[in-house]
């Protein structure tokens, strides 16, 4: 299901003329493995804010119609800045987001690269109100309050309390036009904010380059041109294979079904 996904992304891509990675696990697996990596569960994309706004614009025109591009504007209750192509005949019910009335089809990520503030004044503004726009995101997960988090489960605390925010379009609209205002083409580090590990995402322009080719599960694809630099920050000794204890996906799954739609559970 997940490769199809990749297939029809790809081909939108080309006829769109628009630039994509590969990128998170998905190069690590195309490097390693020329394919999956044997213990996950998903493919990551991602695109250079210009391109990523075409493709949200542009790609449900192309999608088959059991396909759904799936981000804030098309499903107002998701909590996300990223976009994920999801196949509407089948389940994929993750904890956090069970509670939610959204497509929960088995999904492909399509994630957006921003630009990053150049003076470091300036970073640490971004950084602080990044910080404030995620704590009202998480208030639409479920969430067990970490109690070496104080700040941030006061927050969630009284949001859910007083409903003072919500994980409404509105909201995760003031976060993407907050991220999206430094331009890709006058920065020097690429930013994917939609991932959930922080600056580890935060890359020199070059790491991603013009891409190279590679394989993914008989694909050809195309994955940042520094692969071995964007391997490097992000998992450290990526060649080294984790140990068994750690050869496991980080998503919480409910319910995981390729034969049924997530409606036939929602009912």
């Amino acid at each position: 299901m997940e490769l199809e996904l990749l297939k029809v992304f790809i081909d939108v891509c080309e006829k769109l003329n628009l630039r994509y990675y590969l990128c998170c696990g998905s190069v690590l697996g195309a490097v390693k493995y020329q394919g999956f990596i044997p213990w996950d569960d998903d493919i990551d994309v991602c695109l250079p804010r210009e391109d990523y706004d075409i493709f949200v614009k542009e790609a449900p025109g192309y999608l088959p119609s059991n396909l759904f591009l799936q981000n804030y504007k098309t499903d107002p209750e998701f909590p996300s800045v990223i976009s994920k192509i999801r196949n509407s005949e089948t389940t994929w019910i993750e904890e956090g987001v069970a509670h939610l009335n959204i497509n929960h089809g088995i999904y492909l990520d399509v994630f957006p690269l921003d630009g990053y503030p150049k003076g470091q004044k300036e970073q640490r503004n971004f950084e602080k109100k990044k910080m404030h726009f995620e704590r009202i995101r998480a208030v639409s997960y479920k969430q067990r309050f970490n109690f070496k988090a104080i700040r941030t489960n006061l927050v969630l605390f009284a949001n859910k309390l007083f409903g003072a925010y919500s994980s409404s379009a509105s909201n995760i609209g003031r976060y993407e036009a907050f991220i999206s205002s430094y331009p890709t083409q006058t920065s020097d580090i690429w930013c994917n904010h939609g991932n959930w590990q922080g600056s580890l995402e935060y890359a020199q322009k070059n790491q991603y380059g013009k891409g190279t080719q590679a394989t993914f599960e008989g694909l050809r694809v195309i994955i940042p041109e520094n692969y071995d630099e964007y391997l490097t920050q992000k998992y450290g000794d990526w060649r080294r294979d984790p140990t068994k204890e750690k050869q496991k996906t980080h998503h919480c799954v409910r319910i995981a079904d390729t034969k049924k739609s997530y409606k036939e559970y929602l009912k």
